[in-house]
């Protein structure tokens, strides 16, 4: 029995080693907690990185926009940027020469997870492309925008990836509109949304990639969405995110495309 409990614990040693999971859990005992994490590393942040096919982005020039995008949706993101580079405190101030990709590795939190676990994050690649390996590859995010009174977290869809000259990384997105005066469905208890229209240029965006919250997870009846404008489209939340998102989202009142208009004439002005 004793041989038996040596070759035991070597075994789970090895295997922690290597990275490995055990091949039994148990409770320890003695008020330390659950041991199904202890042989796993610690994950911690991990800068992003661009992957796959790069290209040198300059928004100025209406043929160097990424050839993956259809020509309305890349006019309009052209529009976008140059509306936000313009001035002289542009909203989006990077620094050329800017490199574009399809797909961007990341590390995002869980926050299902407690901060202290070892999957607290999660290695994860964002994609930009109609498909990838047969399946559509156009993910969505939330993310977090500031707003005057608060911070309020809206989805949207990653268009494009890029880096600056300093390292800086940022993603391109197409904002999902919320259905005003709705902030979770009371039947069905998800999120609304409809799809922007995509040759409009406040339907886009380009955000600093720190100010992703998580993936996430919708649903459509239309595969094609950039011939469906106005579509209806369903956030699926866990509790603890619908939860964050309507203490965040409360004041949802008028249509975000509206006060962004609404927004972009006052600066202009």
């Amino acid at each position: 029995m004793q041989l038996r409990d040596e070759r035991t614990w070597t075994l789970r040693d090895l295997l922690g080693l290597a990275g490995e999971p055990p091949t039994a859990f148990s409770d320890r005992t003695g008020g330390e907690g659950p041991d199904e994490e202890w042989y796993m590393q610690v994950q911690g942040p991990v800068h992003p990185q661009l992957v796959g096919g790069r290209r040198e982005f300059n928004w100025v020039c209406s043929s160097c926009m990424p050839d993956w995008l259809p020509p309305t949706e890349a006019a309009a993101l052209r529009r976008s940027i140059v509306f936000l580079t313009a001035g002289i405190s542009p909203v989006l101030n990077w620094k050329p020469p800017i490199t574009a990709a399809q797909q961007m590795k990341l590390t995002l939190p869980d926050l299902q997870q407690l901060p202290s676990s070892a999957t607290r994050f999660v290695k994860m690649t964002l994609r930009a492309i109609p498909y990838f390996m047969g399946t559509p590859a156009r993910d969505y995010v939330t993310v977090t925008v500031a707003g005057d009174v608060h911070d309020r977290t809206h989805y949207a869809r990653c268009v494009c990836f890029f880096a600056d000259a300093d390292g800086a990384h940022y993603v391109a997105l197409r904002w999902l509109a919320e259905v005003p005066g709705v902030v979770v469905d009371p039947v069905s208890r998800l999120v609304p949304l409809n799809v922007t229209p995509a040759a409009t240029t406040a339907s886009y965006s380009v955000m600093p990639v720190d100010s992703i919250v998580n993936g996430a997870l919708v649903v459509c009846d239309s595969p094609d969405l950039d011939q469906r404008n106005g579509t209806r489209m369903w956030a699926l939340q866990s509790p603890r995110e619908q939860e964050a998102y309507i203490g965040s989202n409360y004041d949802n009142t008028a249509d975000f495309l509206t006060a962004r208009a609404r927004f972009n004439r006052a600066r202009a002005t």
